[in-house]
């Protein structure tokens, strides 16, 4: 009996090949992929060309490299935009960015990142480094890291962080996993996830959880803020407390998306 879904080997390495250069070293030549992906050089050097020719993989002629082209993140801002969890929460992010004064932003998980979504800057912010597509790679510096590990249990914390490691990013990155598991209980109880300065020097954050059917997270909340304008002012529990409410709202919109599909 013939499978329903007949392999596309061509379409399989051509994918195969993309994959490969988003990953370090983010540049090879035609040797240094075949030998990777196993793939005799000849195949490879036609599959290269048409994802060349449609401007997905880029050619250094100097060099002889190959990279990722621009067409891909053109492809993510276009998904980014049109992702189920941008669109419903958009007002309610300019809602916090308005009443807190700050960056608001929404982050999910894709595997071992934190991918930032959607931002709206607030009347007072500054200029922070990060837009819709950054990536935060470190969870245990972040406060939406944070929020993520907190809710897996204890031996699954161990788990990722024992692959993740616990890289010292800033003076006040936490390093020791008992610590970062008293702060992770902490989070279970406030309801929230702080970062002071762990992460990059002179920015915080404070984030919230977004649920799907109730205990499902499926993504945060975040105000991203300067870390002397929280210091002076006191106001984590403040921030807090909005992140917290606009997060809630969030997860009730994501229940009744789903209730009406």
């Amino acid at each position: 009996m013939k499978s329903k879904n007949p392999a596309v080997p061509a379409l399989t390495r051509g994918l195969k090949v993309l994959e490969t250069l988003a990953r370090d070293p983010y540049e090879m030549n035609l040797s240094e992929l075949s030998e990777r992906l196993e793939i005799p050089s000849a195949s490879l050097w036609r599959i290269l060309k048409v994802l060349a020719e449609r401007d997905y993989v880029i050619f250094d002629r100097k060099r002889r490299t190959y990279r990722l082209g621009f067409k891909l993140m053109h492809m993510g801002h276009t998904l980014l935009n049109g992702s189920h969890f941008r669109s419903p929460g958009r007002e309610l992010l300019r809602r916090l960015a308005e009443t807190t004064g700050e960056t608001a932003e929404l982050d999910i998980r894709i595997r071992d990142q934190l991918v930032l979504v959607d931002q709206v800057t607030g009347p007072n912010a500054i200029y922070l480094y990060s837009h819709p597509g950054s990536v935060m790679p470190y969870f245990h510096a972040t406060a939406p890291g944070k929020l993520y590990l907190a809710h897996m249990g204890p031996r699954k914390v161990r788990s990722v962080l024992r692959r993740l490691g616990l890289p010292k990013l800033t003076y006040h990155t936490i390093e020791d996993l008992e610590q970062l598991e008293k702060e992770l209980e902490k989070v279970k109880i406030d309801g929230y996830a702080v970062d002071i300065e762990e992460m990059r020097e002179g920015v915080c954050r404070i984030a919230a959880p977004v649920y799907e059917n109730g205990d499902k997270l499926v993504a945060c909340v975040a105000i991203a803020c300067p870390a002397f304008r929280l210091k002076e002012q006191n106001k984590t529990y403040e921030y807090g407390r909005r992140v917290k409410e606009i997060a809630l709202e969030m997860s009730r919109l994501q229940r009744e998306e789903v209730m009406s599909l």
